[in-house]
Order: structure tokens, then sequence, then C-alpha cells
């Protein structure tokens, strides 16, 4: 990709933005944004698009509108996008690629593959056979572990417990294979009438009579045999061909009273009909069943319940331990599939001793997990040390990485949980803990060999100074990382409101048409190209060298002001005469423009010679500060000398205000505007006095004027994102407030 182009409107924070960032010569573009212009909802913009979601706006409700495409005006695809944010501590998705080696995934997967189907093959049979259909959201095996009360990691184990309760006449279950109906038997409503309250009540009545009557009854016993165990023996031996053979049996009275000889499957099932309506048809029996179906028929959700008992009076006894029924259905429903069942579990054991061996082998392996770990920890430096703790199973099983953490320092090294070592890290150190998200993130996608854009939202915020230039030269490093085919993997769009972290990625990485400083006009982004990548007073002192720039002389004061104190200190007379300049004093408005040549000529530009007063000489530089403020107009620029002068202009207007109504309407005017001259901190001691004897209606917008202009008039060479970040406009409407009433 050689050039991004970017349609936005109503895309989270940014209401238009319509640019493009070129990649043609350089696959890595940094952009400085101040906060609350773009970068966080360019970043969420990326995002959404990766996880094919919508794009928003979240305030207003405005329809959004986004269109991010190559030279070639394709579509950005939501799989080439990384947005890399540092305190995602979630960004695991995809890591267990980096332990996977590739012969030993695909030799799990043969034989986890084969494995899976059988089994969801099977579990679609279950399904069917208790009465769900393919779409419902009924889930065998969540359902099943449940019911019998075993982990995820049971389910074979589960499995091959229910197999070997298949022959066993304690876990018979007298429905048939057609009335397995387990919503109907089971649902919540069921299971909660059946547990508690009157229900329960009257089934414990309703079993204790029954286990009277079959006491009472000649060839049942209680615990032993029952009518249902008979009507399955029935069953079982007509299906064996038992009495088709001519075989006969015989039934002995419990009491060894009688006994009778039955010579067909007719003869059995008639006896047993006799025996279960001796105990069901009893009047005891019938006035509890109707005690029984009056409760549950008062609650639709208990209604197919109700009617499957009115059929199948003699399951409630079953309920007595709904949870044993359960199993006993679930071990009815798989018997229908025993053959399936068994093979299964058989392939299941073999694919055991398989895995365990692949398994062995994967531990030994040296993988990109590994490496991303050692990258890690060559490039960064935390007091803890991070090793993988499940290798194996990430590589076979795709389980989610876990890790060990080992903290050490002077005292030793123990190893402690995730949510221990985040307490006790600094914020650097944290973030040195989320960039190693980052490499895992970039060595996937490195690992796939397709071209990826990746987004960086502020990686190096809170870094210390040793971390913060380790992820620039790991940035670089990427950027130099290529496919088999020679290519460079990715096209890196970092995004910062760290002036520092842009300007070194602009000198090391960037060119200058791949460095951007974003503003806001109007609601419209604007990107501006290679802007103060160096040092700006240097520009400034060669634009005066090469001819009157009167802007670039006022703009540059507050640095040679600076840059005084720091060589010569506060006593230094022409320190003095540039403080006159910043702050109103009695000589202000008598500093002229060769006073401020020969300051720079002495402090600044020793070998330059600057001639910018020659001519006018007695020009004053108050008076140019002002013409000057005054040229500047009503657009949103980056231009920081803009800035600077009108910050200057705004806060002499505002001294000279205060100045000229505390000596004219405050009676010992004179004693406090003297005091104030003598001590440091004029504006705010200003403010101070001007709140406490006047305080009238412009007293808010001098306390903004306090709050604003001296971010932006102390400035060096190397920390100037204050007066970066301030709207130009917001100075200019706050430059003709101090106008109209310092008139």
């Amino acid at each position: 990709m050689n050039e991004l182009r970017l349609d936005l409107s109503n895309c989270y924070g940014i209401q238009r933005m319509n640019t493009s960032i070129d990649y043609s010569n350089n696959n890595v573009a940094i952009i400085y944004a101040p906060n609350g212009t773009m970068k966080s909802s360019l970043a969420k913009t990326f995002e959404a698009i990766r996880d094919n979601k919508p794009v928003e706006e979240r305030v207003f409700g405005f329809r959004s509108s986004c269109s991010i495409v190559d030279e070639h005006n394709t579509n950005i695809t939501p799989e080439s996008i990384i947005v890399i944010n540092p305190f995602d501590e979630n960004a695991y998705e995809n890591q267990g690629m980096l332990m996977a080696n590739d012969e030993l995934r695909k030799k799990y997967m043969v034989i986890h593959k084969t494995i899976e189907e059988k089994k969801q093959n099977l579990y679609n049979l279950i399904k069917e056979k208790l009465k769900y259909s393919s779409r419902s959201s009924f889930d065998v095996k969540s359902v099943m572990l449940k019911d019998w009360n075993k982990s995820i990691k049971e389910e074979y184990m589960c499995l091959e417990e229910i197999s070997n309760l298949m022959h066993d006449l304690d876990w018979t279950c007298s429905l048939n294979e057609d009335e397995l109906d387990y919503n109907a038997l089971f649902n919540d409503k069921v299971y909660s009438m059946i547990t508690t309250g009157k229900t329960s009540e009257l089934i414990e009545e309703y079993e204790k009579k029954y286990n009277e009557l079959v006491d009472k009854s000649l060839y049942m016993q209680r615990g032993i045999i029952d009518h249902n165990n008979y009507g399955n023996i029935s069953n079982s031996l007509s299906s064996n061909g038992f009495f088709a053979a001519n075989n006969e049996i015989t039934l002995n009275a419990k009491d060894g009273s009688t006994a009778v000889v039955l010579k067909n499957q007719k003869e059995l099932d008639d006896l047993i009909k006799t025996e279960k309506e001796q105990v069901l048809n009893t009047k005891e029996i019938k006035d509890i069943f109707e005690k029984i179906n009056k409760a549950i028929s008062k609650n639709k959700d208990t209604q197919a319940f109700n009617d499957f008992l009115q059929k199948h009076q003699g399951i409630i006894v079953e309920y007595k331990d709904i949870d044993r029924f359960k199993k006993k259905v679930w071990v009815k429903t798989f018997a229908c599939y025993e053959s399936l069942l068994q093979e299964l579990i058989a392939e299941y054991k073999k694919a055991q001793e398989d895995l365990k061996n692949l398994r062995e082998i994967a531990k030994n392996e040296t993988t990109d997990w590994k490496r991303a770990i050692d990258l890690f920890k060559e490039r960064f430096y935390v007091p803890f040390v991070i090793e993988p703790a499940n290798q194996d199973d990430v590589i076979l099983n795709q389980d989610l990485p876990s890790f060990r953490y080992i903290f050490s320092d002077n005292r030793g090294e123990k190893e402690i949980g995730k949510n221990n070592l985040l307490e006790v890290l600094s914020t650097g150190e944290k973030r040195a803990y989320y960039i190693l998200n980052m490499i895992f993130q970039i060595l996937v996608a490195q690992k796939e060999g397709r071209e990826k854009l990746l987004v960086l939202d502020d990686v190096s915020e809170s870094f210390d100074y040793k971390n913060k230039y380790a992820i620039i030269e790991y940035i670089s490093d990427i950027a130099e990382y290529i496919n088999s085919n020679g290519q460079k993997n990715f096209n890196i769009l970092l995004l910062t409101h760290n002036f520092d972290f842009y300007r070194t990625v602009a000198s090391r990485i960037t060119k200058p048409g791949n460095s951007y400083i974003a503003f806001s006009d109007s609601g419209d982004i604007i990107l501006e190209k290679g802007q103060y990548t160096k040092n700006i007073f240097t520009n400034y002192k060669k634009r005066l060298s090469n001819g009157n720039c009167d802007n670039i002389v006022v703009a540059s004061i507050p640095f040679v002001r600076n840059l005084i104190e720091y060589t010569e200190g506060c006593s230094n007379p022409e320190y003095l005469t540039l403080t006159s300049v910043l702050h109103y004093k009695d000589n202000t408005q008598a500093i002229s423009l060769k006073n401020i040549q020969d300051i720079f000529n002495t402090y600044w530009c020793k070998n330059s010679n600057l001639s910018f007063a020659n001519g006018r000489e007695t020009e004053l530089i108050y008076d140019m500060i002002m013409v000057e403020a005054d040229k500047i107009v009503n657009v949103e620029k980056l231009e920081i000398e803009s800035k600077l002068i009108l910050s200057m202009a705004i806060r002499l207007k505002a001294e000279k205000y205060m100045r000229e109504r505390i000596l004219s309407d405050v009676p010992n005017g004179n004693d406090i505007i003297n005091d104030i001259y003598s001590g440091n901190n004029q504006s705010a001691w200003m403010i101070k006095a001007y709140r406490e004897h006047i305080n009238d209606g412009v007293m808010n917008t001098l306390e903004l004027v306090a709050m604003i202009t001296p971010e932006n008039i102390h400035l060096n060479s190397f920390m100037f994102e204050p007066i970066l970040d301030m709207s130009l406009r917001h100075l200019y409407d706050l430059y003709q407030t101090v106008k109209g009433f310092s008139a």
C-alpha cells in the first residue's frame, strides 16, 4: 500500500476528516494530535473496521460515514488492520499461534477433528431424541455435565459413566424411546415445583403410599423390582427371542405362597398390568395423584409435564429423586445409540495416548513465543521476568496463554500472581508489561506473512526515557520486517499526543512527508506535514539572519529570556529587560527594538550579527508586539509564532489594564503595584489584587488570561506542547476581548 486515504464523517469524536497519508517513500507515519482533537477517535474507527462493527457517533447520534481505502480505492479489510492500545490487557487473541509448531498442530488437529466430529454427530442425535429441534439453543454437552455434576474437563468421564450404567437394572428408565421429552420432564419450573413447597410434600406422600401397596403385591418388591422393571424385562425378553424359542418363566411369590408359569409375552404383560392396576388404581393413590395434578396444572410452564403424567402416572415415584431420574433419562437416551457411544469412547482413549506423546514433544519446543519474551527482555527494563506456563496446551489445545511472573530486586526473586504483580509495578513498568502484548500481536501478524496496517495509539505514554526510546527502536525494526516475497510486512501509523515522542520518531524513522500535526478547524481535522520536527529556534535564527521578520523577532523573545535565565540567572540586566517585555512594568513601553537586537546578538545569535533594528532603532518593541498581534486573522493554524505573539499581547494588555485600574481606583494603588513589582509571579499577584479591590465584570476573562498565557510564554526548544495544543482561534478571541475592555 502506497497511500492511505481517509474520508470520515461523524466517526466517534471526528466530525469531518478528508485527508491522505503517503506511504510511497516510507512505511512509517506519525500524527501528533492535541488531546481531544482526533487521536483516540481515529484509533476507535480502525478498531471498528477491524472488528466488523459499525462506526458510530455516540454523543448526538449523527449518521456516520467512513471510507478508508488505498491508492487503488480498495477498502482496507478488517483482517489487514492491527490496532495496539498499550492498556488493553485482553489483547491475547490468536497469540496461541506463536507457540504452535505447525507439524505438531496438524497432527493434533487430525486427532481432535475426528473425535469432535463423532461426538457432535452423537450429540445431534441425542438432542433430537430429547425432542429438541436442530435450531434450539439446547446444548447437550452443557446440560448433561450439569445434570451429572461434572466439569467441562470431565466430559468423557461422564460419557463413560453413562455407558457403564446402561445395563444396570437400578438405572433403568421405564419410559419408551419416543417418550424422552426432556423439556416436559425437567424444565426449570417443573424442577422448582417438584423440589420445593406443596408439590414436594405430595410426591413424598405418594411415594410412601406407593411403597406400602408394592409391599402388599405378590410379585413386586420395593427397591428391587416393580411394574416398571417387569415391563423392561418383558421388552428385553421379547426383543431377544426368548418366548419365540418356546421358553417359559416361573415367577415365585415373594412370600413363597405360590408360583406362576408364564409361557409367552402376553401372559407376562397381563400379569404386570394386573399388578400395576392393584397399585395405581387404588383410591388412596388416585386421591394423591389428583392433588398433584391440581398443584401442577396451575402454571402454563408445567402444562406439558401435567399432560405427560396423565399418561405415565407410574413415573411420579421417580420424582422423589428428580436428579437421579434425570440421569436415568440420559442413560436411556444414550442407550438408543449405544454402539456410537462405545465407538466414541474407544477412539477417545486411543487418542489420549497419541496426544500424550505430542505434548511431551511440545514441552521441548523453542518457538516464537520464547522469541517474543526474549525480545521483550532485551529491549525493556522491568523488574520482573515473564515465562510461559502452559506452552504445550497452547500448542495443541489452542488454550489462551498463561504466564509465570517472577519479581526480582536486591532482596531476591519471588513468583507472584499477575494481579499482585500489577499492584507493585510503577505506571511506566505496567506500560512495559502491556508492550509485551504488542510484541505478541506483531509476531502473529508477521507469521501470517500478509501486508498489515499497524495502528499504534500512544504506545510510549508513561514510559520512562529508557523504555520510551526502546519502543522507538522496536518500531524502527518492525518497519523493516519483510515477508517471503521481500516486501515489507507493515505500514505503520503512530498516533501520539507526546510531542517529544513525535519529534524523536520524525527525526529517526519517518521522512518529512510522513510526519503530521493534527488540528481542528470548525470541525474539520487538518493534517499539516513536517511541522516542528527539528529545533524551532534554529529555524527562527536562520530566518532572522536572512532578513527582517518582525513576527519572528517577537516570537523569539520568550526563548532568549529563558536562555539568559539558564546561563546567567534571574538577576541579569538583560533578563530583566526581556521580563519587562513579557510583563507590563514601568519601562515596558520604553524598550526599543535596538535593545532587543543587542540582547539577541549577545546571548543567542553571537555569530550572526543580526540587523533587524537597523534604520529603526528607536521603534518600541511593545508597539511591534501589538502590530503583529493585530495582523493575525481568525483562521486556525499551527504556527507557534502566531500563538506566542497573541499570548504576549494578551498578557501585556491585561496587566496594563489591571495596573491602570488599581492605580486609579484603589486608594493605596501605588503601594500595591510597587509591592507586586518587587516580587515574582507578577500576573498572579496582580489578578489577586484586582479581585480583592475591584472584582468587576472582566474578572472571568482575567482568570482565563492567568490560566492560559504562562504555559505559552515560558517555553524552550523541547517543551512546547501547551502552545501547540492551544487553539489559535481561542487565543484570537481572548485577545479581542482583552482589547475591548482595555481600550
